[in-house]
C-alpha cells in the first residue's frame, strides 16, 4: 500500500504521452486552417494561400480505405462539373508507400482535382485527422467552411448540399462587393457635377 502511487503517475504519464504522440485538434469552424496541402503530380506545392478567393474542398485519404475510394470518383466528378474557377479540390494522400500511391496515381490518371500526398502524415496531423476519409471545406476567405468524416450516399448528399452553400454565399458576398463598388462609384461621379 506504501508504493501506491506509482501506479496514477504511470496512467497519467502513459495518458499524456498518447495525447502527445497522436495528432492535435484540427481547426475549427471560422479558423484558418494548416496552409499547406502538399506537392501535385507536377511537384507544384499547393497552398491554401495561393486559393483563395476559391471554395477549396480538402480531402484526406488512404489507399486502403474502401470509402475514399468511392468517394474520390465523385468528388473527380465535382470538380469536372464546375471547372477551376470558383472550385479547388484537392485530395491528400495520407501515409501511402510509394509504390501503392503511384498505383492509386495511375488509376486516377484522368481525374481533374488536385492529388497531393503528405508522406508521413504531419499535413494531416495538423489537420487531427484520426479517420478516413475526411473532408474539409475551406471558404473563399481561407477559413473552415465545413467538415465531414466517413462516407455514404446520404453523408455525400449533405457535403455536396454544404460545397453549393458556401459556393452560394461567396457568390452572393461578391454580388454585394461589386454593387456596392457600383454605388460608391456612382456617387463619387455625381458628386464630382
Amino acid at each position: 500500500m506504501k508504493h501506491a502511487w506509482w501506479l496514477p503517475a504511470v496512467l497519467l504519464l502513459v495518458s499524456g504521452w498518447t495525447v502527445a504522440a497522436g495528432p492535435m485538434p484540427g481547426p475549427a469552424i471560422g479558423e484558418v486552417p494548416p496552409p499547406l496541402l502538399g506537392k501535385d503530380r507536377d511537384g507544384r506545392l499547393v497552398d491554401l494561400g495561393q486559393l483563395r478567393g476559391k471554395v477549396v474542398v480538402i480531402s484526406f485519404w488512404a489507399s486502403w480505405c474502401g470509402f475514399c475510394r468511392k468517394e474520390l470518383p465523385a468528388l473527380n466528378d465535382i470538380q469536372s462539373a464546375a471547372g477551376d474557377g470558383y472550385l479547388k479540390i484537392v485530395a491528400v494522400n495520407v501515409k501511402d508507400s510509394t509504390p501503392e500511391y503511384r498505383a492509386m496515381l495511375r488509376q486516377m490518371r484522368g481525374y481533374t482535382l488536385t492529388l497531393t500526398r503528405d508522406k508521413d502524415g504531419r499535413i494531416a496531423d495538423g489537420y487531427g485527422i484520426t479517420t478516413y476519409p475526411n473532408l474539409w471545406i475551406i471558404d473563399p476567405e481561407g477559413r473552415v467552411a465545413g467538415r465531414h468524416t466517413g462516407y455514404g450516399d446520404d453523408s455525400f448528399q449533405a457535403i455536396v448540399a454544404e460545397i453549393r452553400r458556401v459556393l452560394y454565399e461567396a457568390a452572393e458576398r461578391q454580388r454585394t462587393a461589386a454593387a456596392s463598388a457600383a454605388t460608391t462609384a456612382t456617387q463619387a461621379a455625381r458628386g464630382k457635377d
